[in-house]
């Protein structure tokens, strides 16, 4: 029975006060509106005005994107500082029921019984006092409540002048940006980070570099464009809307602090473009077109080095060579020199500065590729011959070209030519002599002879040519030497041949004339041949042998009497 008078006594006190506490919850809720309608209009409006700010800003500097970053990273850093000044002072106010009543009161002028009765009307105000006295507390407010405007005294400032300049700004960055639509969309990728342009009145429409076009402004990746080392860079600008005379085109260092200007004049038989070359470029950089009030954005030329080759040759002579030849003959790295037939040249072609696609040798009309292979010492790759090139056994002089393409698509700027001689290889040498030219037709005269070559001497081969009194001839062939395989390189022979003439069956009259030919030693190749003068012969009987006998003792003692004189001084001139 206790509770439940208690229940009652409760209810009856909570709706003496209910029209007084609903009006004082319709304020309390109309003043948090007021507050955060007013701190919402203040960061709208400060945070339109950074826009604005960040876009004349962003207009008047064309700042690049990471400057764009930066920017965009102010933006929300202010904006985070307006509303923790401005905004969540405000917002962060939480007023209660008391708090709402302390205020009627005071823009009222009433007494604290308002606070008094909403306090006395709580379940735990019994155990505060005299509970007489907060009944006649609470029935004193609930008699005047329904009477008393809580909301006299209420302004719903600074709310109205604040959505009014939130509007007004509101307006006019409205109506700019349907006034200037070009510009407003431009900024708001860019504010994005993205690669929109402003308008401008000159419009850069295309813009090539050595003929490969890039973009006048940035897509999703930087533009480049890559030169070959030492090539000349032209450049052909084509412009739009309000072309101006002239243009320029500044140039930044991609590796140092360096900077340069190349104007750039209008190209010759075309409108509205502008043509220009940039010479002794050695360095990578970065380039941006100027042109009226349009600028594009950067485009990175990359200066490619050519690629630089070292090629070495390596010969090898022919088998029958090989002892003759002396260290340091062959120059490697010559691209003209001259070898034996027969010899073998091996090439070994490397690239110093960076792998090579392919590389090729051409000679004459046939070309052929090259064949690489990893060179792990050295940790590089080396390019050689493959085995069906005509380098593998020289037999004539060859001219060729060798020309290489690396990853960057680049080759040599010239071909790299040389050519191949065949050296001379002399033909042996040989020199004979008889004793006496007058024979008999069966005699067996000898010849001492001499032969030499370069590398080896293979055979000597007496060649027997017979003139008869009748007009006939005949030509006969006599071995006199042949040296033995396993005696090469022998490269001098010396020893006498004897030429039975009584194997012919000739007559006093005929004539006898011998050549002795020589052979040199050339290994597997077919060697050369030498002869020696030809020795005569004159078929006589045993008088003609006689008589020339004779004669040739008067020469000789002629001859020593002469020799004694010029010993004794006999016979000279006396003064």
């Amino acid at each position: 029975m206790v509770r439940q008078k208690t229940s009652e006594f409760g209810l009856i006190m909570q709706t003496k006060l209910g029209i007084l506490r609903s009006e004082l919850s319709r304020l309390q809720r109309t003043r948090a509106f007021v507050r955060w309608a007013s701190a919402l209009c203040t960061l709208g409006a400060i945070l339109v005005w950074l826009l604005v700010a960040a876009f004349v800003t962003d207009w008047s500097f064309n700042l690049s994107i990471s400057r764009r970053t930066a920017l965009l990273v102010a933006w929300i850093l202010a904006g985070l500082w307006t509303l923790k000044k401005f905004v969540w002072p405000v917002i962060c106010v939480r007023e209660t029921t008391e708090d709402v009543a302390l205020i009627v009161e005071r823009l009222n002028h009433i007494d604290s019984d308002l606070v008094a009765a909403l306090q006395f009307e709580r379940p735990e105000a019994k155990k505060w006092g005299s509970s007489r006295l907060a009944d006649a507390v609470v029935d004193y407010v609930a008699e005047f409540s329904p009477s008393l405007n809580v909301f006299e005294g209420f302004s719903y400032q600074p709310l109205p002048q604040r959505t009014i300049g939130l509007g007004a700004t509101l307006l006019l960055v409205a109506g700019l940006a349907f006034v200037f639509p070009g510009h407003a969309s431009a900024f708001l990728n860019r504010l994005l980070l993205g690669s929109a342009h402003y308008p401008t009145k000159t419009q850069i429409v295309s813009i090539r570099i050595n003929g490969n076009e890039i973009p006048v402004f940035e897509s999703s990746a930087r533009s480049q464009v890559q030169i070959p080392y030492g090539q000349p860079i032209t450049v052909e600008v084509h412009c739009g809307g309000e072309v101006p005379l002239s243009g320029f085109a500044s140039l930044s260092s991609l590796r140092s602090d360096s900077a340069n200007r190349i104007e750039l004049g209008a190209a010759s038989g075309k409108s509205k473009a502008f043509a220009g070359e940039m010479t002794h470029i050695a360095d990578s950089f970065r380039v941006r077109f100027h042109f009226g009030d349009a600028i594009s954005d950067a485009a990175e030329v990359i200066i490619v080095p050519l690629p630089l080759v070292d090629m070495t040759w390596d010969i090898t002579p022919p088998h029958y060579a090989k002892g003759s030849l002396k260290p340091g003959e062959y120059d490697g790295g010559s691209r003209l020199f001259s070898v034996l037939e027969g010899s073998t040249a091996t090439l070994t072609l490397v690239c110093s500065n960076k792998p090579l696609k392919s590389a090729r040798l051409t000679t004459g009309e046939v070309t052929y590729d090259l064949v690489s292979s990893p060179d792990n010492k050295h940790g590089r790759t080396t390019w050689s011959l493959p085995p069906n090139s005509p380098f593998g056994m020289i037999t004539e002089a060859l001219k060729y070209e060798i020309q290489v393409t690396d990853l960057d698509g680049l080759a040599l700027e010239t071909p790299i030519a040389g050519q191949i001689r065949l050296k001379t290889d002399r033909p042996p040498r040989i020199v004979a002599s008889a004793v006496t030219r007058q024979v008999l037709p069966t005699a067996q005269p000898k010849l001492d002879y001499a032969a030499g070559d370069d590398y080896g001497v293979a055979t000597i081969v007496a060649v027997i040519n017979i003139s008869r009194e009748d007009g006939r001839t005949s030509r006969h062939e006599l071995v006199a030497k042949v040296v033995d395989e396993k005696d090469q390189p022998l490269s001098i022979v010396r020893g006498q041949v004897t030429i039975p003439l009584s194997a012919y069956e000739l007559l006093k009259g005929d004539e006898v004339k011998v050549v002795l030919e020589v052979t040199d030693w050339r290994g597997t190749i077919p060697g050369q041949q030498g002869s020696s003068e030809p020795i005569g012969f004159n078929l006589t009987d045993l008088n003609g042998i006689l008589v020339q006998t004779g004669e040739e003792d008067k020469k000789s003692a002629k001859q020593l009497d002469e020799i004694l004189r010029r010993e004794l001084g006999i016979g000279g001139d006396k003064k």
